[in-house]
């Protein structure tokens, strides 16, 4: 019923647009780029209206505009923009013909007073100006912006803005959490290209990919519209890539830098752009490229806990010390962007343009670590290295092209992701000694800072347990074909209305390989050293005791330093440490007798996604004081997924057997957002739309690892259902040009079938039928399920301010911050078992299996969200001083709540300042994480201290050139 309903509205809007071309005959169209003055710089949101009507428009992020329905004859065309002079053409308008006009705008003086528009000033203009006229409710991160602030990446960047936490690795952002909606339902995007996802388990997109230096600014919907794609529950991220200039344009900056916590002064950033215009400015090139090398090594002190007894008069459970862990991560990371975009004008109706994108990571890591647990009478060392590279392709050939009065736009593109590991070795090496590895005195229970010092450490009697290799790859090929059609009409002077189409095809193709060779039996020496013995091409030292046991000393490096700062700010350094080359010839020399692992195949799986999309949308303009959107978008899906059943027992592989399932599915999406303005200073946008999120990879995928020596499997859930969300936004704008802009809005969304791990007992054949295992009754199913509902509520505020209005030299500062209050409801389960005997002589046992649900607060969304930034420019000075702050977030949760872990609420500092030295060059200096930020998380409250991550503080300094 709905495609045959989808069909109609197709046809009827093809009538539509056959019909407006021929009355588009008896108009005219304006085209044309708003620009700076001074520095050619595009003005996006700037507005083109029509003196004495209500026909007008707004540039986009690129500063270009068309202006249609314009009668015949000569017409005045106003510009305008923030806090610029407006200016005014008198356009001579053909019958169906496009006329361009390309305009550049001064700096507005008000009074006596000049107001000189800084390079701070004019990105907080630039993104306010977007806001503003935007349709639907979105923050922006203006291009001028992006190049004043010290941001390592595109996540740091968006993370800027309201409701937006950052999720990070190596010290560095990695992923963006949308009002506390986990990565993977956010839709990335790069000029609308939707980028495909790179994580081995689920949707979300590693941004840490993308150098802020490629970017021409950062949209982020909050509502999105129906032309936008549906899978974009927590909104959409649009990364705008730069254009080419009507005039040539070089850039050259390099920089150096230093990591304090590893003392090293090798890292360094160097960046390339070129543009320029050509054949009367109807070809456009540009070209850049980015390389750079950081150091993101970090410390880690982790504290493990056990629960103890529980009190029966208070009720409180007692936390007890279990293990203390140090690691000592030394991490280099290598990364090149490169970008071409071309962008041809056929002629003044018609247009082309291409971009090609590639990104690479190289990450090659160590990692030490020592732990010791008294209460298992452990003391053990190991060590993990890892190759992984990251990389990213897309490339995009779009349209756009007036139709008389009718504007279509399309774009084919295809994307590809690969994160590949093709070599993770873990090792690891456990101790023994006469008489105990601890102090007899010690509180086995206790602290476990205490554990340290009544350690009983012999570096003679280490030796090999077990070691671990694996080769990982996660690929996946993304296509994309769209078209849009948007009619204008006018029906007065004061309204008129613009009715859009469109249709959409996308294609995901997915594999995940992962492959695991393992020796898990070292300890026990006989058959597993006898081989490892064989395949060494030298003589293994084994330790003094037991001749069957492998020494670490074949693994050492007697002179390395290795080791951690701990939490008084004492150094200890690691016993012994391991020689990251040996290790890897020990991987190398003994791969061909390791055995594979069935866990391994288990993480195997393909995919295969289709989503057949359409939607419709009229947007009615009623002067400037109401507009109304009202819309619907239609996707349906053809999914098919391939995993693999493995039976083993314990590591070891077993049997396994290919399996393939399908899901089909159409889901309609309906829209309405208006926009009132009674006052030129003040606007109330609401929206309502439905989005939608597919399930992870990992969590539907029809694959699973029987384990016949414990009675459990553990598996995907291929009869998932997709989520839906509904979202409800209330937003409020007040705006004047000397105050600048302060807004603030509440949202609400109702979330269907969230996905969330589950265990059951199938303690009958039915229940075994029913979850899709009929042969293995009695079995533990680790699985997933749907839950019935969650919910994301909250409010948002910004100010975006300056003193421009003040006299020099207090007129340069410039002002923003925002704050977040978030909350949600959603549900865990846990799996709780109880034990009575029944009958007579001898009882039997009778065991009841409970599931427990608890309702918490999304485990990635933190609480509260400040960001502040003050930045001063005084002539050729510039500098920029930014706070971040996140509140304490849940993390994990246990059945008894005294044993949910958080994530520690953090002030994050950093800072900037630029020189310029002429009119040409430009000397920087950036510091991040100033104030040395640590990641902290913790049990119950900050008396358990589970981890401290520490990554140490980095200053860069350098030079740009730019013509």
């Amino acid at each position: 019923m709905k495609t045959k309903f989808i069909k109609l509205v197709f046809l009827f809007a093809l009538m539509v647009t056959i019909t407006s071309i021929s009355y588009g005959q008896k108009k005219g169209i304006l085209k044309g780029v708003v620009s700076e003055k001074s520095t050619g710089s595009t003005l996006p949101g700037a507005t083109i209206i029509i003196a004495g009507t209500n026909n007008g428009t707004t540039t986009n992020i690129d500063g270009e505009y068309t202006l249609t329905n314009i009668p015949v004859g000569k017409s005045t065309i106003v510009f305008s923009f923030v806090s610029f002079k407006s200016d005014s053409l008198i356009i001579d308008i053909t019958a169906g013909e496009t006329t361009v006009a390309d305009v550049q705008l001064s700096d507005e003086t008000i009074g006596l007073d000049e107001v000189i528009i800084t390079a701070q000033l004019l990105g907080q203009k630039k993104a306010i100006s977007q806001q503003l006229h935007s349709d639907a409710i979105v923050n922006v991160v203006s291009s001028d912006k992006i190049q004043e602030l010290p941001d390592v990446n595109a996540a740091e960047a968006i993370a800027r803005l309201p409701g937006i936490a950052i999720n990070r690795s190596g010290g560095e952002g990695q992923k963006i959490v949308i009002r506390g909606m986990e990565p993977k339902y956010a839709a990335i995007t790069m000029n609308g290209v939707k980028i495909p996802s790179n994580s081995a388990s689920d949707r979300s997109v590693d941004l840490s990919l993308i150098s802020p230096e490629l970017l021409n600014g950062i949209e982020v919907y909050k509502s999105p519209l129906p032309n936008m794609d549906a899978e974009s529950s927590a909104g959409t991220v649009n990364l705008k890539l730069r254009k080419a200039p009507n005039k040539l344009y070089l850039l050259g900056k390099g920089l150096v830098g230093y990591n304090d916590l590893a003392n090293d002064y090798g890292d360094y950033k160097g960046i390339f752009q070129a543009s320029n215009r050509f054949f009367n400015n109807k070809l456009g090139v540009l070209a850049q490229i980015t390389m750079e090398r950081f150091n993101r090594s970090g410390d880690v002190l982790g504290y493990g806990w056990g629960q103890g007894g529980t009190d029966e008069e208070t009720g409180i459970t007692k936390i007890e010390g279990s293990s203390l862990n140090f690691t000592d991560n030394r991490e280099i990371r290598k990364r090149w962007n490169s970008n071409v975009n071309f962008d041809y004008d056929l002629n003044k109706n018609n247009s082309l343009t291409f971009f090609g994108l590639f990104s690479r990571t190289d990450r090659d890591s160590y990692r030490y670590s020592n732990s010791y647990s008294p209460g298992g009478n452990s003391i053990s060392y190991s060590g993990a290295a890892t190759e992984y590279v990251l990389d990213l392709s897309m490339f995009s050939l779009s349209g756009d092209h007036t139709l008389g009065k009718v504007n279509m736009d399309w774009s084919l593109s295809t994307s590809r992701s690969q994160g590949e590991t093709p070599y993770q070795f873990n090792i690891s090496f456990p101790t023994v000694i006469a008489g105990g590895l601890f102090d007899p005195e010690l509180d086995r229970y206790g602290h476990p800072r205490t554990f340290l010092d009544a350690a009983r450490v012999n570096t003679n009697e280490i030796y090999l347990k077990n070691n671990n290799l694996y080769e990982k790859n996660t690929l996946e090929k993304t296509n994309v074909a769209f078209i849009n059609f948007k009619v204008p009409f006018q029906f007065s002077d004061k309204i008129k209305a613009s009715f859009e189409f469109g249709g959409r095809y996308s294609t995901i193709d997915r594999t995940r390989d992962v492959t695991q060779y393992t020796e898990p039996y070292y300890y026990l020496g006989s058959g597993a050293t006898e081989r490892a013995a064989e395949a060494y091409d030298g003589e293994l030292i084994y330790i003094p005791s037991n001749s069957q046991l492998i020494s670490f000393e074949n693994f050492e490096n007697k002179n390395g330093d290795v080791g951690i700062n701990l939490e008084d700010g004492s150094y200890f350094p690691f016993p012994v440490v391991l020689d990251p080359a040996k290790t890897k010839h020990w991987s190398d020399v003994q791969k061909s007798v390791l055995n594979k692992s069935g866990y391994a195949r288990e993480q195997n799986y393909g995919v295969a996604e289709t989503v057949r999309a359409g939607y419709a949308m009229i947007k009615i303009n009623f002067g400037d004081m109401l507009t109304i959107i009202p819309g619907f978008r239609y996707e349906y899906s053809d999914n098919q997924y391939e995993g693999t059943i493995v039976t083993g027992a314990g590591a070891y592989e077993g049997y396994y057997a290919d399996t393939v399932t399908y899901q089909k599915y159409g889901e309609f999406f309906p829209h309405l957002h208006i926009k009132f303005k009674p006052f030129n200073w003040f606007d109330v946008r609401a929206s309502y739309a439905k989005t939608i999120a597919r399930p992870s990879f990992n969590d539907i995928k029809p694959s699973g690892f029987i384990n016949h020596t414990n009675g459990s499997i553990r598996a995907g859930n291929p009869n998932l259902k997709h989520s839906l969300t509904t979202s409800y936004d209330l937003n409020f704008s007040f705006f004047d040009e000397k105050l600048g802009l302060f807004t603030i809005g509440g949202f609400y969304k109702d979330i269907d079938n969230v996905s969330i791990p589950r265990s059951i007992i199938m303690v009958t054949p039915e229940m075994a039928e029913e979850n899709g295992w009929p042969e293995y009754s009695s079995y533990q199913l680790n699985s997933y399920t749907n839950l019935p509902l969650s919910k994301v509520w909250g409010y948002e505020m910004e100010v975006q301010t300056n003193l421009s209005m003040l006299p020099q030299p207090f007129s340069g500062i410039v002002l923003s911050a925002n704050y977040a209050r978030l909350y949600s409801e959603t549900d865990v389960i846990f799996l709780t078992s109880e034990t009575v005997f029944e009958g007579g002589f001898p009882p039997i046992p009778v065991t009841t299996y409970t599931e427990n649900t608890r309702t918490v607060t999304m485990p990635s969304q933190a609480p509260e969200i400040f960001r502040a930034s003050i930045g001063y420019d005084y002539k050729g000075f510039s500098c920029r001083v930014s706070a971040s702050y996140q509140g304490t977030k849940g993390r994990s949760y246990n059945l008894n709540k005294d044993f949910d872990s958080y994530d520690l609420a953090f002030w994050r500092w950093d800072a900037s300042a630029k020189q310029k030295l002429g009119k040409r060059w430009s000397l920087f200096f950036n510091l991040n994480n100033l104030s040395n930020q640590q990641d902290i998380r913790f049990t119950r409250n900050t008396n358990y201290i589970n981890a401290i991550e520490t990554y140490g503080s980095t200053a860069t300094i350098g030079v740009q050139f730019k013509y």
